[in-house]
C-alpha cells in the first residue's frame, strides 16, 4: 500500500512538473508572438504640425468660456517640423485641414482651465482622416504636452488605434497656436 501511495505521488509530481513546464513554454510563445517583427511593422509613428486660424473660431453656449461653452475652430496641416520656427502666417501648400470641436469643462478664470476636444485631421479630406479626443489644459506654458487618445480614422487609417501627443510650438499671427502632433499607432487589422 505504501508503494502505491509513493507511485501515485511520483506520478502526480511528474504531472505537476509537466503542466508547469507546458505553462512556461506557452507563456514564452505568447510573449514571442506579441513582440514579433510582424507586429512591430504594424506600429507606425506619424508627425504633423497644425497652424490654427483664430479667425475661424466660433463659440456657442453660455458666455465665458465657462463649463458648457462650446467652440469649433479650423486650421491647416503640414508635415512634421514645418512650423518649428513658429511662423506668423500659414505657409503655402498644406497637406490637409484640421478641425477641433470642444466643450469647456472649467471656468476660464480657474488656475487650469480645461477643454474636452475632438480633433479631426483630414489628410487631405474625409476619405483619409484621423480622429482624436481628450482633455487639453490651458495656461500651462508652451512646453506642456497633452496626451490624447486616437479614436479612429478613415481610408488607410480606418483601423488606427493608439495615442498622440500635442505640443504647443507657439502663438501665430492670428492669435492662436501652432501645434505639433506625434502619433504612435497600431494599425491592427480587423
Amino acid at each position: 500500500m505504501k508503494n502505491n501511495k509513493t507511485k501515485i505521488r511520483l506520478v502526480m509530481q511528474k504531472c505537476v512538473w509537466s503542466l508547469s513546464a507546458l505553462g512556461v513554454i506557452i507563456g514564452i510563445a505568447i510573449a514571442t508572438l506579441a513582440i514579433s517583427p510582424a507586429n512591430a511593422q504594424d506600429t507606425q509613428n506619424l508627425q504633423f504640425d497644425v497652424f490654427i486660424d483664430a479667425t475661424t473660431i466660433h463659440f456657442g453656449g453660455p458666455p465665458g468660456p465657462n463649463p458648457g461653452t462650446t467652440f469649433i475652430v479650423t486650421g491647416f496641416i503640414y508635415p512634421g517640423g514645418t512650423l518649428a520656427g513658429n511662423p506668423q502666417v500659414a505657409p503655402p501648400n498644406p497637406i490637409g485641414e484640421w478641425t477641433c470641436r470642444g466643450t469647456f469643462t472649467r471656468n476660464a478664470s480657474e488656475q487650469r482651465p480645461e477643454v474636452f476636444t475632438i480633433q479631426e485631421f483630414y489628410l487631405p479630406d474625409d476619405t483619409t482622416s484621423i480622429a482624436t479626443e481628450g482633455i487639453e489644459h490651458g495656461l500651462v506654458g508652451m512646453d506642456h504636452r497633452d496626451m490624447r487618445a486616437t479614436i479612429g480614422g478613415t481610408g488607410i487609417y480606418q483601423n488606427v488605434k493608439g495615442q498622440n501627443t500635442e505640443f504647443r510650438i507657439g502663438v501665430n499671427g492670428t492669435g492662436l497656436f501652432n501645434l505639433s502632433f506625434t502619433f504612435s499607432h497600431s494599425l491592427g487589422r480587423r
